[in-house]
């Protein structure tokens, strides 16, 4: 199967690509709250603050590691594992890691993610196509390999040196 083929099973399942990313953002949220030291934070469709030894608010968080969290997609994601629609969502630190430990369970035993499974065994199994032509069953015919000075000197009747 070729890699275009094997790429274009894969569109089936960018729903769950995307819905991953996103509960990556709320573990990296969790992770930078850890490490700031934050007790809260208020999550809105606009914008996020972090409450601890010092107060941060913007529309958007880049943790110490580079990973940027949008208020968009946090807020998004808060309302689906609160299950109720909010202006903002207050959340603790023990509270968000237990709201992402149950989404990745979730999201363990999902239909979505069982397919996925499904695609990659598919692709795993299917027959390779080679790269390049195969050459024949017949091994080729070996060319006798040229002889180096050593030979050369053999058929002058000359004597190598010992």
């Amino acid at each position: 199967m070729d890699t275009l083929k094997k790429a274009g099973l894969m569109t089936q399942h960018l729903d769950l690509f995307h819905h991953m990313q996103d509960l990556r953002s709320l573990l990296q949220l969790a992770a930078h709250m850890e490490e700031r030291g934050d007790r809260a934070a208020l999550i809105g469709q606009e914008g996020l603050t972090l409450i601890g030894t010092d107060t941060v608010s913007d529309a958007s968080i880049t943790t110490s590691k580079g990973a940027t969290i949008t208020a968009p997609v946090a807020y998004r994601l808060m309302a689906q594992l609160k299950g109720f629609d909010d202006e903002e969502y207050t959340v603790n630190r023990k509270e968000l890691a237990a709201l992402n430990a149950r989404a990745v369970a979730e999201l363990e035993s999902s239909d979505a993610l069982r397919a996925f499974a499904d695609t990659l065994a598919r692709i795993s199994a299917a027959p390779q196509t080679p790269a390049q032509p195969t050459q024949s069953a017949e091994p080729a015919q070996a060319e006798r390999p040229a002889r180096g000075r050593r030979g050369a000197e053999e058929q002058n009747g000359e004597q190598p040196a010992a």
